[in-house]
C-alpha cells in the first residue's frame, strides 16, 4: 500500500475538499435502492478529510469515514459523520459484524500489494452482517492493451470478479463503464482506465 506519508503530502496541498461526483452518482443510482431498512451502519473506506455522505441527504445511518491519512483525518469537519484514521489493511478495527455497508470511495486501488489486498477483502468480509453489501466504484484496464498509473494497481475485470468471488462475496450487480473511465496524465501522455462499478454481498 502506499505510504501515509504519501498521502499526508498529498492532503497538505489539497485546498479543498473534493470528491469523485461519479461516487456520489454510483451511491444514489446502484447502492442506495439497495438499503431497504432504517438505521443504517456505514462504513467508507478512504473518505480522504470529506465523506461522500456529508453531501447524501435523507439517508437514516450512522456512518464511520476512515483514511490511514493523520491529516486527512485532523482535517475532516465536525459533523454527524465519525471520522477515524484506521488502516483497512490491519486487523484491529474490524473485528465484528456490524456494518450493513462497506463503501470504497476510490481506496482499493490505491492498494499495490496483493498481500495488503488480500487482508483488505478479509476485513471487508468480516466487517460486515450477515448479507450486507460492500460496494465499489474501480479502475479497470481498458478492454483492449493494458495501462499501469503510478500508486494505482489496475486489474483486468476478470481478476477483480475472481477475488471478489474468491473472498466469499455474491455479486449483485458488476457493470463496466467506458464511457465515464478514469483518465490521468502519466509523463506527458493521457492513460484512459475503463470503470467497474460493483455491488457484492455477503
Amino acid at each position: 500500500m502506499n505510504s501515509k506519508d504519501f498521502f499526508n503530502q498529498f492532503y497538505k496541498k489539497t485546498k479543498e475538499h473534493s470528491y469523485s461526483k461519479s461516487l456520489y452518482t454510483f451511491f444514489e443510482n446502484n447502492v442506495r435502492p439497495r438499503l431497504t431498512q432504517n438505521d443504517l451502519k456505514i462504513l467508507e473506506l478512504g473518505s480522504g478529510y470529506f465523506s461522500l455522505f456529508e453531501d447524501i441527504t435523507n439517508l437514516s445511518a450512522d456512518i464511520t469515514a476512515i483514511d490511514f491519512s493523520s491529516l486527512a483525518i485532523a482535517k475532516a469537519p465536525k459533523s454527524k459523520i465519525t471520522y477515524k484514521e484506521v488502516n483497512i489493511v490491519e486487523s484491529t478495527f474490524f473485528n465484528e459484524a456490524k456494518y450493513d455497508l462497506v463503501f470504497d470511495s476510490h481506496c482499493l486501488n490505491c492498494i499495490t500489494n496483493e498481500d495488503d489486498r488480500d487482508n483488505a477483502f478479509k476485513n471487508i468480509y468480516s466487517s460486515l452482517k450477515a448479507d450486507g453489501l460492500f460496494a465499489s466504484e474501480l479502475m479497470i484496464q481498458p478492454e483492449v492493451g493494458s495501462v499501469s498509473m503510478p500508486f494505482k494497481m489496475i486489474k483486468t475485470a476478470v481478476e477483480l470478479e475472481q477475488e471478489i468471488i474468491s473472498h466469499g462475496f455474491k455479486i449483485l450487480y458488476f457493470m463496466i463503464s467506458k464511457e465515464s473511465g478514469f483518465t490521468s496524465i502519466v509523463e506527458g501522455r493521457e492513460i484512459k482506465c475503463d470503470l467497474l462499478k460493483l455491488v457484492v454481498q455477503k
